[in-house]
């Protein structure tokens, strides 16, 4: 039995949680998240012999963001996963307090950030850390 389509669906699970945990932690704030958050799914390809370097440099990343008040303290959680070609990538999700954060990033982040692209690179049609803003979709 081939197990990627279970490892997927296993990731796939698992960003849903992770994503549920994010909305349950901006409600559980003590102060209403702002209209202006903005949740994120990043996906990093790092590169062969880095897979253990990458969790570093984000947590780096984490605790500078924190330390500026740029994120939502609960929000942050990371997944690591590895591709049909048997090579690592890794899936984060956090929430900016807002759209602006990411776009006025201090000069100590932008270097971490800086870090973290040259740990990882483009594959299969995709670059090395691709970001898409996500929204949770109510269900049932």
């Amino acid at each position: 039995m081939d197990s990627k389509p279970v490892q997927i669906a296993y990731l796939s699970a698992i960003v849903w949680l992770a994503l549920a945990g994010a909305v349950d932690a901006q409600q559980g704030a003590t102060a209403p998240p702002k209209d202006d958050t903005e949740t994120v799914y990043v996906v990093a390809r790092v590169k062969d012999g880095k897979g253990d370097e990458y969790p570093k440099v984000t947590e780096q990343a984490w605790a500078v963001a924190l330390e500026h008040g740029l994120v939502i303290p609960k929000s942050h959680m990371l997944f690591r996963g590895t591709d049909e070609a048997g090579k690592t990538y890794f899936v984060e999700i956090l929430t900016w307090k807002s759209h602006a954060s990411p776009d006025h990033a201090p000069a100590d982040l932008r270097a971490i950030w800086a870090q973290m692209q040259e740990l990882c690179e483009a594959r299969d049609g995709h670059q090395g850390i691709e970001i898409a803003e996500v929204h949770v979709v109510p269900t049932r």
